[in-house]
């Protein structure tokens, strides 16, 4: 059994009172087999920010702690939503599969365990956020998509490259994303989120 889609839920939704319903449903609704979720880093990591500025944390040390705090995000959403659970390794992704739920992998484990052993691991940098590392994960799992779940509702016939410019996505993710063949946006604060498909370098249509 192999990934379909990595859906990467926005920091920016944590706080929505009524974010497991909207969730839940999503996920209810969602066409393809065997996704994968990964969870953003809202105002925990906003907070890391902050206090790399006050204390000069260094770029590539805050960026680990800001992984880190991924995983603290995951936990509770995993506690909130019960159709997910958490899974440190790929490995563990067919068995939740099989029980009916959505694995919510790890991104510390991910980033640590898979993304640090390649050629070209993802810059430790600010510019790189859960944007990133949900397409890396989608290329080093064999996905032909990413879901971002955002608060934004993006205009169809936006490219990649204009979503980074209007801070959609991060700076890095265009070139995070060359190997994912579809990326999709989608307004989960909307009453009937609809998926806008950002053109690229993996959809050669232009608007």
């Amino acid at each position: 059994m192999q990934a379909s889609s990595v859906i990467k839920l926005g920091g920016s939704l944590l706080g929505l009172p009524d974010l497991p319903a909207r969730l839940k449903g999503f996920l209810a609704d969602f066409a393809r087999p065997c996704p994968v979720l990964l969870c953003g880093g809202g105002d925990l990591v906003e907070r890391i920010r902050a206090w790399d500025r006050a204390f000069d944390l260094g770029e590539e040390a805050s960026h680990w702690i800001a992984v880190r705090a991924l995983t603290i995000n995951a936990l509770v959403l995993e506690r909130a939503v019960p159709i997910l659970e958490h899974a440190e390794t790929s490995r563990r992704f067919p068995s939740i599969w099989r029980r009916g739920k959505v694995p919510l992998y790890d991104a510390y484990r991910f980033v640590r365990d898979v993304d640090e052993a390649r050629a070209d691991p993802l810059p430790r940098r600010w510019r790189v956020t859960s944007d990133s590392i949900a397409a890396r994960m989608a290329a080093c799992l064999g996905a032909g998509e990413v879901v971002l779940l955002k608060s934004v509702t993006v205009p169809e016939g936006t490219t990649v490259e204009e979503a980074a410019r209007q801070g959609i996505v991060d700076p890095h993710f265009p070139t995070a994303a060359r190997d994912v063949a579809r990326v999709a946006v989608v307004n989960l604060r909307d009453e009937e989120p609809k998926e806008a498909v950002l053109l690229g370098p993996f959809d050669r249509r232009q608007p």
